[in-house]
């Protein structure tokens, strides 16, 4: 069983209001935070990386500086992460996937996935066939100005399923097709699976405004001091 790793990348970042990817966090672009995630991890084999038209040179010029004896297609995104998703898993079947091989499927907008996280979610992944993190939330509530006093369930990525799964989920019935939230979105409404789930990270979190970015950093120091 191999494990195949899908980089989504191919965002534009217009809540943003720029490209995130390419903002800096100690000298180093946040892209880069994922990228080497999952080229240090000893179990991911193969790696696609999704991008837009906007920035595909710059991260083809970033894998320049890896010593990696992985395999890494870059490719061109889609309109909707649906897409996207789709155009990493057709590649994955150039690259001779078997069915039951692992598929990590990972939103770049979340730069600082820490490293054990993906390690235990493969492990586990191995045990299911499927594994994805979740943290518990609280949501704000506008008519009351307050956060909500119930707790809820956020998944985050990377969400790991079998390559066979996400074929039968994406590629298969055209009829079938649906613009998803997320890969267990997908999984759980065209074929009536659910992942397994483990806790994720509050450093797993996703960017959309500069504000997240701004509290990650400050947990990031947190941990640092």
């Amino acid at each position: 069983m191999k494990v195949f790793g899908i980089l989504l990348a191919a965002g534009l970042s217009e809540r943003f209001e720029s490209d995130k990817l390419f903002v800096t966090h100690e000298d180093k672009e946040l892209i880069r935070f994922p990228i080497e995630t999952f080229l240090n991890n000893d179990e991911i084999e193969s790696l696609v990386v999704v991008c837009n038209e906007n920035n595909i040179e710059n991260i083809k010029n970033i894998f320049k500086s890896y010593d990696t004896q992985k395999e890494v297609e870059i490719i061109y995104g889609g309109k909707t992460r649906h897409e996207s998703e789709v155009f990493g898993l057709n590649t994955l079947k150039e690259m001779h996937v078997a069915n039951t091989d692992l598929v990590a499927i990972h939103d770049c907008a979340r730069s600082f996935l820490p490293e054990e996280l993906l390690k235990e979610l493969i492990i586990e992944a191995k045990k299911h066939g499927t594994c994805s993190p979740f943290i518990e939330t609280k949501l704000f509530d506008n008519s009351k100005k307050e956060l909500s006093p119930d707790s809820f369930v956020e998944i985050q990525t990377p969400q790991i399923f079998e390559y066979e799964v996400l074929q039968k989920a994406y590629l298969n019935d055209a009829d079938e097709v649906m613009n998803s939230h997320d890969t267990t979105q997908q999984v759980s409404k065209i074929l009536g699976l659910k992942s397994k789930v483990i806790l994720g990270s509050d450093l797993n979190l996703k960017i959309t405004y500069k504000e997240d970015l701004e509290i990650l950093k400050l947990k990031l120091r947190k941990i640092e001091n």
